[in-house]
């Protein structure tokens, strides 16, 4: 309880970064196991950043005070950098479905149309969870870091 007590609003910002990270993994692995992408290869980059990516925001704000509070904005800022760069290796995967879907003008196959919603929705989340886990990099993780932060000023 105390430890929920010490989060602040970017801590919050951090907990909730990890949790859309979190959705965007599970989405993207569903995605690529599943349906139109059943029969391909899964591609473990934006599997192994998401995962970092959840440790670090999840794992910041509950740690922080035990660390220096100028380390803790970083890695949420690395966490951020990592789903971005998921997201770009996605949308990479998902270039020639899309492609079929929007450039080429023939009927597109039943499976491509229905792994293009989950893509998108994938795709999404990743890039929330990057943004929101840059807001949170602009303050202290918990209310501990804080008042130290504000100890060394005086």
């Amino acid at each position: 309880m105390n430890m929920i007590k010490k989060q602040t609003v970017f801590g919050w910002l951090s907990i909730a970064a990890g949790v859309l990270s979190l959705v965007a993994l599970i989405v993207y692995c569903v995605n690529s196991g599943t349906g139109y992408y059943a029969s391909s290869s899964t591609n473990g980059l934006p599997i192994a950043f998401a995962v970092i990516s959840v440790v670090l925001l999840i794992g910041a704000p509950l740690i922080a005070d035990k660390m220096d509070s100028r380390i803790m904005p970083v890695f949420v800022l690395i966490a951020a950098v990592l789903m971005a760069t998921s997201a770009c290796v996605y949308i990479w995967e998902r270039v020639p479905m899309f492609a079929d879907m929007w450039f080429i003008p023939t009927t597109p196959p039943a499976a491509e149309q229905a792994a293009l919603a989950p893509s998108m929705a994938g795709i999404i989340f990743y890039f929330i969870s990057a943004i929101v886990a840059v807001v949170a990099c602009f303050g202290k993780l918990n209310k501990t870091t804080a008042a130290d932060a504000e100890a060394a000023k005086a």
